[in-house]
């Protein structure tokens, strides 16, 4: 008899369990290193370590045909598109390397075409116009790629099917093999979640098309552009505009003082590598620049 496919209720306390666990290593190694080499050595490596941990943990379970500690909490286990047989080797390690690796290979390659052309060599081939206009619409691309990801987590709560980009492009599936433990009376509550998040991504799209087509303000081209654009190293990550009162969390991370305890009241993470943060850890930072 064939298994049923997971619901987006396991699928979801799945991923809590490990994203529990995995900040619990995390903690864990932040904690050995910073004790044996000092807070500088962490601060340098500590970018590296969380996706180092990440795809250990991932390494010991999933590419060794194994469960993950979640997986294994809700009773589900890892298919293909098909839900005939589990996924190959070739599927998971690209899934593996994707969900490890992808935010991080995309952040940082739109950072170094920022610098490229801010500073960089294919700066000198661009009118200071085109340079302008291109290092305007980097914000707007860092912001479109987190629509994206509401879009599909929105799908997600509609067919229950990928919670992950990464495993949506594998095609790798859940199935469960304890039944008892599915939980379909939240179908429909999830459901209304993902109708309030294509309504959140409507609504903003369709204010971001008003503010640029009809409220442009009366001022010449070329001072709108340079006022438009926010230098990434003075940009906060979460409202992507000039920093105020720039405060930084224990993994180094620099936000405005409000922007990052408002973050926290939702989720005690850092918004840019999910180190566990507590408001009072985060130091307001005087005469920074």
């Amino acid at each position: 008899m064939p298994f049923h496919q997971a619901g987006a209720a396991e699928i979801l306390r799945s991923v809590q369990k490990d994203e529990s666990y995995l900040s619990h290593l995390k903690s864990s190694v932040a904690d050995i290193v910073q004790r044996s080499f000092g807070t500088r050595t962490w601060l340098n490596v500590n970018q590296y370590s969380d996706v180092l941990c990440e795809l250990g943990y991932y390494t010991l379970t999933t590419l060794c045909l194994r469960q993950t500690l979640g997986e294994e909490y809700t009773g589900i286990i890892q298919v293909d598109r098909n839900r005939r047989r589990l996924p190959s080797h070739l599927e998971r390690t690209v899934m593996v390397i994707l969900q490890c690796f992808g935010p991080k290979v995309l952040q940082l390659g739109l950072a170094k075409f920022e610098k490229s052309v801010r500073v960089g060599s294919f700066s000198t081939y661009l009118r200071p116009e085109l340079r302008n206009i291109i290092l305007q619409q980097i914000p707007k691309l860092q912001y479109s790629l987190t629509l994206l990801h509401r879009i599909h987590l929105a799908v997600f709560y509609f067919s229950s099917g990928f919670y992950h980009i990464s495993k949506r492009m594998t095609g790798i599936k859940y199935v469960l093999i304890r039944e008892w433990l599915g939980d379909n009376a939240a179908s429909q509550s999830f459901k209304i979640l993902g109708s309030v998040l294509f309504l959140h991504v409507v609504l903003t799209l369709s204010y971001a098309a008003y503010t640029n087509l009809f409220a442009k303000p009366k001022t010449s081209s070329k001072r709108t552009l340079s006022s438009c654009y926010v230098d990434s190293r003075k940009q906060c990550p979460l409202c992507l505009e000039e920093r105020s009162h720039s405060s930084v969390t224990p993994c180094g991370h620099l936000f405005c003082w409000q922007c990052i305890h408002e973050s926290l009241q939702t989720l005690q993470q850092c918004p840019l590598c999910r180190y566990h943060v507590l408001p009072s850890q985060v130091v307001p930072l005087l005469n920074y620049d």
